[in-house]
């Protein structure tokens, strides 16, 4: 049978709540029985004390002898010093434990040899002389005990030492009522405190699985395919910050699906322009409306090269989108490409009315592929030629900063919104929605642009520029030594 958290959970807190209530109580109870055995012998050696003093003044009383002092004798002493009497003769100036107070001893019978040793005259207890001898009493039972001892002193020097058994157990009625009554509360204790762990192990297990609940409920929304559930859960523990990841990625899976289906849409479209001008001027010159001439195989020409570009630009994308595009990577002076890509376009640019400027740090060296820094800084340049008003103005500028080096290109009016500046490097976004700015391409080159970049371990940036248009930002790292 397969258990589910929760009881896993609740098992969990019972078991471990079980083994220290066992080891608890268990312990208590040792302590319990050391503890009371060890108050018993207490009161056992203040009762020999004043056993002792009694024992004194016979001897005292005899000549210094223990003559008088026979079995009889003897008896009679411990009798005047049982048990029940101790909480007086101690002195401690409290009762002792409850169910320790003890009935009175039955005097022993005159006619009675020797009165039995045990509750009545308390445990077995012997007289012996200064030389160790045996006066009267009993021996302790077994000879490994090791007995309580108390001298009888006579101006501070012994004559004689009372030797008695110590309690091992608990041999009184009241004591051993006691001791029931203990193993009944800890019982008690033990089934209460079990039926709180219970009470609590249910509500902790509550508490602790309904967010990993909301949690299952969120990841069946999403395989559903219903991406706008958040779990919003402000927790800075672990579930915290896996429900912090889901939502993360519930976000960027309905990103995804919108950003797929504006793909799709936008190359639909790219596809259907080029197509239906084609087909609409074959359809023309098949009816006759337009003359089967040079004119128009070169305007169909142009047609067919845009539809080339965007295919070509679509594979490309797609290529450096999975990792395709081959990178032969070698130390490259970064300001001769940007150097080469500018000359590239600078007559179209002065054609425009633009002014083109290059400068800053030469002889920097990093490490990347000539050919694809010179497809991604023609790109970049085409891109500012193309969205700048004429006349108008491109500043290219390298410097470096630390272990990096930093290009920017700037271009005049238009501009671009700051909230709109990373949607530029999205596939086939334009900031001109009408696409009539610019004929040639599919908005795919900034896209592109970002790949060929972040395959270099690179980064790319798009903000307001500070002569009114556009600022792209790029980093890359230099080449030790250079």
């Amino acid at each position: 049978m397969k258990l589910s958290i929760s009881k896993k959970l609740i098992l969990s807190f019972l078991g471990l709540t079980l083994v220290i209530l066992v080891s608890t109580l268990g312990l208590a109870r040792w302590s319990f029985e050391q503890g009371f055995l060890d108050y018993v012998n207490a009161l056992e050696e203040a009762r020999l004390k004043l056993v002792a003093t009694s024992l004194s003044r016979e001897y005292v009383d005899a000549g210094s002898s223990w003559s008088t002092v026979s079995r009889r004798r003897f008896e009679e002493i411990l009798w005047e010093h049982a048990p029940a009497k101790l909480e007086e003769a101690s002195g401690a100036g409290r009762p002792p434990p409850r169910g320790l107070m003890l009935s009175l001893p039955r005097r022993p019978s005159p006619d009675s040899s020797s009165a039995k040793w045990g509750p009545e005259l308390g445990p077995p207890t012997a007289l012996y002389n200064v030389h160790g001898e045996l006066v009267a009493g009993s021996l302790p039972s077994a000879a490994e005990t090791r007995p309580i001892r108390v001298p009888v002193l006579i101006g501070g020097e012994p004559v004689g030492e009372l030797r008695s058994e110590p309690r091992r157990q608990f041999s009184l009625p009241q004591e051993t009522a006691f001791s029931r009554q203990q193993w009944i509360t800890s019982g008690l204790i033990g089934f209460v405190s079990l039926m709180l762990a219970v009470v609590v192990s249910l509500f902790l297990t509550r508490v602790l699985l309904a967010p990993i609940r909301r949690t299952i409920a969120a990841i069946a929304q999403l395989s559903s395919g219903d991406y706008s559930v958040r779990l919003d859960e402000r927790r800075s523990d672990e579930l915290g910050r896996l429900m912090g990841d889901l939502d993360k990625l519930a976000y960027k899976l309905e990103e995804s699906r919108s950003s797929r289906q504006r793909w799709l849409a936008s190359i639909s479209h790219e596809l259907r322009t080029p197509v239906t001008v084609l087909i609409g001027e074959i359809e023309a010159m098949k009816d006759g409306i337009r003359p089967l001439d040079m004119v128009q195989i070169l305007s169909l020409d142009q047609e067919v090269a845009r539809l080339h570009r965007l295919i070509d630009d679509l594979y490309e994308l797609s290529v450096s989108d999975i990792g395709g595009l081959r990178y032969s990577s070698g130390p490259v002076d970064i300001m001769q490409c940007v150097t080469a890509a500018a000359d590239a376009i600078r007559t179209r640019a002065g054609e425009k009315g633009i002014d083109l400027n290059v400068s800053g740090e030469t002889g920097k060296m990093i490490s990347a592929d000539s050919q694809r820094l010179d497809q991604l800084f023609v790109n970049l340049f085409e891109n500012s030629l193309a969205y700048t008003d004429s006349p108008g103005r491109i500043e290219i500028s390298l410097a470096s900063s630390g272990a990096k080096i930093v290009v920017r290109i700037q271009d005049t009016p238009p501009g671009v919104d700051a909230d709109e500046c990373e949607k530029l490097f999205e596939p086939l976004y334009r900031h001109e929605m009408s696409r009539s700015r610019r004929t040639a391409g599919a908005g795919l080159g900034l896209a592109i642009c970002r790949n060929i970049v972040e395959a270099h371990q690179g980064t790319i940036t798009a903000t307001p520029s500070e002569l009114g248009g556009l600022c792209i930002e790029l980093v890359f790292p230099i080449t030790a030594g250079t």
